[in-house]
């Protein structure tokens, strides 16, 4: 009898102990995965690349939580640069003051920047020494460049933007010219392409992937030396102002990290297909 009942009490003991170790696997199990926040931000060209891919990456990485913060290229790095980014999008290339500092630049896609025009404007072509006359402020009618005689209406990206300064560094550096001071200035490309579309006798650049805001106003993308802003013409290099997209770190991509495995998210087929449908150029 002592020994059936030494029997019962310890198998007694195993259930319980066995029911409490399976009640700790479920608890473990239900608990909340730890997610972790990462703060990208700069460049509003770069904008719709990465805010495309970050729910595909998170969805892949549920410990992972990103957010970005379209604050411009040059505020971006300034940002990553003090440490409160840890990927900077930038939409020119990195001066030397910035490369001191030790960022460096990942190349994520190409981009064409297109000059358009409001829909008052007959002009369809314009030369690069054109342009530069007319966006330092030289030309300052269109009849000047074959148009209508009316004032040009400038419109540009502010000085912190990398478009503004690709567009400067392509155009007016190339024909040792000064950006003109009288110019409507906007923060992001797609207030810049609606203010094209709603200003008579205006013109501005923009990345090609809001063309349509403008096309669909009634307004045209001009050919620039006779040369259309395509995909095609950009990577066979016949289009004259194109540039790369970055996104840049402090210092180079450590493995393992959470920003080069998101920039090779980017640079993979997937990404390539987020490229694709922010209207960039992938790299692959």
């Amino acid at each position: 009898m002592k020994m059936k009942k030494i029997v019962a009490i310890a198998l007694i003991l195993v259930v319980a102990f066995g029911t409490v170790f399976a009640q700790g696997n479920k608890e473990q199990a239900q608990k909340p995965v730890e997610v972790k926040n990462y703060t990208f931000g700069g460049s509003t060209t770069v904008a719709p690349i990465v805010e495309t891919a970050i729910p595909l990456f998170t969805a892949a990485n549920p410990g992972v939580k990103i957010s970005y913060e379209g604050v411009g290229t040059g505020t971006g790095l300034k940002q990553l640069t003090a440490g409160t980014l840890t990927l900077a999008g930038a939409s020119r290339d990195l001066n030397s003051t910035e490369i001191a500092d030790g960022l460096v630049p990942n190349t994520i896609a190409l981009d064409g920047l297109s000059v358009a025009v409001n829909k008052s404007v007959t002009v369809a072509n314009l030369s690069l020494a054109q342009l530069a006359g007319i966006f330092s402020g030289e030309i300052s009618n269109w009849s000047q460049v074959g148009g209508p005689n009316a004032a040009i209406a400038l419109i540009v990206r502010d000085e912190s933007s990398g478009t503004y300064a690709s567009f400067k560094e392509i155009v007016l550096d190339t024909q040792k010219k000064a950006p003109s001071k009288n110019a409507i200035v906007a923060k992001e490309n797609g207030e810049l392409a609606a203010k094209i579309a709603s200003t008579p006798n205006s013109i501005g650049y923009l990345g090609m992937a809001f063309n349509h805001i403008v096309t669909e106003a009634g307004g045209k993308v001009l050919l620039v030396d006779g040369i259309e802003s395509t995909t095609a013409n950009v990577l066979n290099g016949s289009y004259p102002i194109s540039r790369n997209l970055y996104l840049v770190s402090k210092g180079p991509l450590a493995g393992g990290s959470v920003e080069k495995a998101f920039v090779d998210f980017i640079l993979s087929d997937k990404g390539a297909a987020v490229v694709l449908d922010a209207q960039y150029i992938p790299l692959n």
